[in-house]
């Protein structure tokens, strides 16, 4: 009776040791089970910090006067006088359309940027695809020349740019070569980025030069995902290069293209650092953007961290209704036969 009194007790003890483990093993497999979301949690955490509230406060500070000599603040929330003070939509309205002067170079950088907008994407993709076909043909030397058309992005940005100004001088090669050439009739006498007509045009040159690897490079690989049997049956149906380019190549490379023209556009509309460096919005704010725009008012002279904001939004907002547009334009081909 006593060994079986004893063997029950340990039996119990034992029951009540594994029962007081489960919880903890439960809580390891659960662990185990959402690890995944352990793991993109920091990422996440950096994103609130530093992406979410950044645009929140941005989008508030968008209503507000503030020169930031004085405390602004959401959490909690805090606007010091006499340097902060609420401005409702006057930001807004001052650069469309109230102060003639900050509205009169805000729509010069605006039609300064539909301009860059049109031609630098368009001359992207056309310049690019051509160079991709070249390339894709060229056998054995294709890592060659891939390695040669990635020299521009890594170059440093800066050293590219005073690269360009150099180039661009009244008595700098381009000039040069012009002259030697006979062709003196188009050179610059005054530089090229210092001519009033022709400093815009310079500075999309080097934004379609420095433009053109990254999509040479997402040409390519669609190239290599277009199955070769397609050509092999064009051929035999007697179709030419240009039905095999526009009927064939063209159409599968399409989700390539959006991806190309979203990044050109994005660079056409927020980029602001090339006239930065190169023009400073000269000569006599022909080539001046939106971005500088903002850039001014945020830490340049104009300092107005409020209509900075504003400028900031509006421009999201056409960039964001271009790449819808952009999107709709050239979605896969598989999309619209589904509907």
């Amino acid at each position: 009776m006593a060994n079986s009194a004893t063997t029950s007790r340990l039996s119990q003890t034992m029951a009540n040791l594994l029962t007081a483990t489960r919880p903890g093993q439960t809580v390891w497999k659960r662990l185990k089970k959402n690890s995944g979301f352990l793991f993109v949690a920091p990422a996440v955490l950096i994103f609130l910090v530093f992406g979410l509230y950044t645009i929140i406060y941005s989008f508030v500070l968008s209503f507000f006067r503030w020169k930031g000599s004085s405390i602004f603040s959401l959490f909690p929330p805090v606007c010091e006088a006499p340097g902060c003070a609420f401005w409702g939509l006057q930001n807004y309205k001052d650069f469309l359309y109230e102060d003639k002067g900050v509205a009169k170079l805000f729509w010069m950088a605006m039609e300064n940027n539909l301009v860059v907008a049109l031609v630098v994407p368009a001359a992207t993709v056309l310049i690019s695809l051509l160079i991709a076909i070249a390339l894709n043909r060229a056998g054995r030397a294709v890592p060659l020349f891939r390695t040669i058309m990635m020299l521009p992005m890594v170059t440093s940005g800066i050293a590219v740019y005073f690269a360009w100004s150099s180039i661009y001088l009244s008595d700098g090669p381009l000039n040069a070569m012009l002259n030697a050439a006979g062709l003196g009739f188009l050179s610059a006498p005054h530089g090229w980025l210092g001519t009033a007509n022709l400093a815009l045009p310079a500075l999309m040159v080097v934004m379609i030069w420095s433009s053109v690897p990254l999509a040479v490079i997402l040409y390519m690989a669609g190239l290599q995902t277009i199955d070769q049997e397609l050509y092999e049956a064009a051929t035999i149906d007697g179709a030419n290069s240009w039905h095999m380019l526009w009927y064939i190549t063209w159409p599968l490379l399409r989700p390539v293209t959006f991806i190309i023209l979203i990044f050109a556009i994005n660079n056409a509309f927020q980029g602001f650092d090339l006239p930065l460096l190169m023009t400073k919005g000269g000569p006599a704010n022909h080539t001046q953007v939106v971005g500088l725009r903002i850039f001014s008012f945020g830490f340049g002279d104009d300092l107005q961290l409020g209509i900075a904001s504003a400028m900031g939004w509006v421009l999201f907002l056409l960039v964001f209704v271009l790449s819808l547009i952009n999107l709709r334009l050239f979605r896969p081909a598989t999309e619209e036969t589904r509907e």
